[in-house]
């Protein structure tokens, strides 16, 4: 009986060993990947998930899996890796979004910080801020300027509060106190299209899509919200210099997994990321979208999350901003 016992126990304590989190990441992955987008398909985070994704699968040989999965401005996607298993086969294609979406929602059944785990940053891309042509300034410093003469200020359009067109110019007007309105919209095509009209009287919208307007003379750039110029206008100078000293807005993407899910697949993952950015076919792709690739460590990321989260929580409060 008790030799019984002893063997029952022992499979047992085989079984449990079997599956600990570094057996189990010395397995990993042995059956496709799901990397859940919380954006529709053709955005630019849609782009860098599957440019990005399709080279760490060769890598890993295993499928990953785009999911796109849009709503709740991101939060659906995101929820859903939240309350998957922490094993390494539901992924999140992290965004700005999850760094302002804390201070932006009251109700938000999880903590961005605490429930996921950062694994990398991958890519960032710029906004810019652009007027219609018929509007008589071609530098920031005369926008403002503008903006201080005028009784009503000017007015700048989003394409809804807590939006990154909405929160970069909530941030320059906290930097320079200028009198700058918000006029948020449902449709940001309809904003676009009448900015260009000439009311409202600004836009900073994400660069990718705004270049051919721009280059097609239906816009015009002042400047562009990055720490340095993007190559796609080059000849465009940055928020920061054009005298708004300490500006930048991003909109950035990155890699998350679960929170629990084994550092050993953290860092099987990071390393995949950082392999597939360095190929130049993915760096091409990238670079065509005005896309600088990153490649940080989880820790560098998590600190750099946590840095973004503590300054869009500072705007968010000081605009009053909100989303139910």
């Amino acid at each position: 009986m008790q030799n019984s016992r002893a063997k029952a126990l022992t499979v047992v304590a085989l079984a449990t060993l079997s599956f600990t989190p570094g057996a189990f990441a010395q397995t990993w992955p042995d059956r496709p990947i799901k990397l859940i987008v919380p954006f529709g398909p053709g955005s630019f985070p849609d782009m860098v998930a599957r440019v990005v994704g399709e080279k760490m699968a060769a890598n890993l040989g295993q499928p990953i899996v785009v999911d796109n999965r849009p709503g709740a401005g991101g939060n659906l996607g995101t929820e859903a890796v939240v309350r998957s298993k922490p094993d390494g086969y539901t992924l999140l294609l992290h965004s700005v979004a999850n760094a302002t979406s804390k201070a932006l929602y009251g109700n938000l059944s999880f903590d961005p910080l605490k429930d996921l785990k950062p694994v990398t940053q991958l890519a960032g891309v710029g906004n810019v801020l652009v007027v219609s042509p018929s509007l008589p300034v071609s530098k920031l410093s005369e926008l403002i300027e503008l903006a201080n003469k005028n009784p009503n200020g000017l007015s700048f359009a989003s394409g809804g509060n807590g939006t990154t067109a909405h929160l970069a110019g909530e941030l320059l007007r906290s930097i320079t106190k200028a009198h700058f309105v918000h006029v948020p919209y449902t449709n940001f095509g309809q904003a676009l299209t009448d900015v260009m009209g000439g009311q409202p009287d600004f836009v900073i919208p994400n660069l990718p899509p705004t270049v051919p307007q721009i280059k097609g003379g239906k816009l015009k750039p002042i400047a562009v919200t990055t720490s340095k110029r993007s190559a796609l206008l080059p000849n465009v100078p940055t928020i920061a210099e054009s005298g708004v000293k300490g500006y930048e807005v991003l909109s950035w993407n990155g890699i998350a997994a679960p929170a629990g899910t084994p550092e050993a697949i953290v860092e099987r993952l990071h390393t995949e990321a950082v392999k597939a950015l360095k190929d130049p076919k993915v760096q091409q792709r990238l670079a065509e979208q005005g896309a600088d690739s990153v490649g940080s460590s989880p820790a560098e990321y998590d600190a750099f999350i946590r840095s973004e989260t503590e300054k869009w929580a500072r705007v968010i409060k000081e605009s009053g901003a909100k989303v139910e």
